[in-house]
């Protein structure tokens, strides 16, 4: 029987490295070809049937059709196609910014799922850019089938509630294994509370995944000290701090992976920082990394 697969199709904050408008040395490192370009975060899931599903979509769509179909050389595609849904975690920048690609000035798709909640397809009718989408609205803690042998649930997490739209974590599941795609909160002690959990084990225990790719945007507050970057618009919990709410891997945790890093982020290329998460247990997420489900 073929595994439902999930790949990881960008590892970046919104923004994707390098940055517009930025000309701090990682960012110039990419522009001058010694570093790979980061593509903001998105994952893509192929069910038992071998049709693709997509979770965000961002202006860098096309490139990460590449890295998808490269995961999977016994596909035999050099670029995924066609796409069967698209799922939204919501609203900001480079979760969204891709949609318009399926209209007809690009792909000219027609019918195709699109699963949200009801604030997000709401405010995405208002931008005209639901052409392409037959629109199913999905309840948090509810839980939809994707394709064969793999379903999915969303569950609300908070993050910049005061503006519009809502957002989600979505947990991919298949026949013998579970994930936990999270690219955005606000912060632990929020999350928790709103599912009443002491502890993020005791959170990724409940929704019984394996593994859980968790916001990193920042290492630590201190990375954009005297940046044009307002963090107290933008809150997401560090990495340090999960990491000193986790402490060390223990036998039974989730296989964790921190994605949505933002360009100032060091763990990006400093070995020293990655070396503390992985001396934990834990990971970075890398462009085209597998699981299968």
């Amino acid at each position: 029987m073929a595994k439902v697969t999930v790949t990881l199709l960008g590892t970046a904050q919104d923004g994707g490295v390098p940055q517009a408008g930025c000309s701090c040395q990682r960012c110039i490192s990419v522009h001058e070809g010694q570093s790979p370009e980061l593509y903001p975060v998105a994952i893509g899931i192929i069910d038992e049937e071998g049709r693709f599903h997509l979770v965000e979509a961002s202006r860098t769509l096309s490139r990460q059709l590449r890295v998808w179909a490269k995961a999977h050389p016994d596909q035999s595609l050099e670029i995924i196609s066609p796409i069967q849904s698209v799922s939204l975690t919501h609203l900001h920048l480079g979760h969204i910014d891709g949609l318009g690609q399926f209209g007809r000035e690009v792909m000219g798709r027609q019918n195709l799922r699109l699963l949200a909640s009801k604030p997000v397809m709401d405010e995405l009718a208002t931008k005209s850019c639901l052409g392409p989408f037959c629109t199913e609205l999905i309840e948090s803690d509810s839980k939809v089938e994707l394709g064969k042998g793999v379903s999915i649930e969303f569950h609300r997490v908070p993050h910049r509630d005061h503006e519009v739209g809502q957002t989600h974590g979505i947990v991919v599941r298949g026949r013998t294994k579970s994930l936990l795609f999270l690219p955005d909160h606000d912060t632990w002690a929020e999350t928790l509370a709103l599912h009443n959990k002491g502890s993020i084990r005791e959170w990724l225990n409940h929704l019984r995944v394996d593994v859980a790719l968790l916001d990193g945007t920042f290492f630590t507050i201190d990375e954009v000290a005297g940046t044009r970057i307002d963090c107290s618009g933008i809150p997401h919990p560090p990495i340090l701090d999960t990491l000193q709410l986790l402490g060390k891997r223990m036998e039974g945790d989730a296989d964790i992976s921190f994605i949505h890093l933002n360009h100032t982020n060091p763990v990006i290329d400093d070995p020293q920082k990655r070396k503390q998460v992985e001396d934990l247990g834990w990971r970075i997420g890398k462009q085209g990394q597998v699981w299968e489900l």
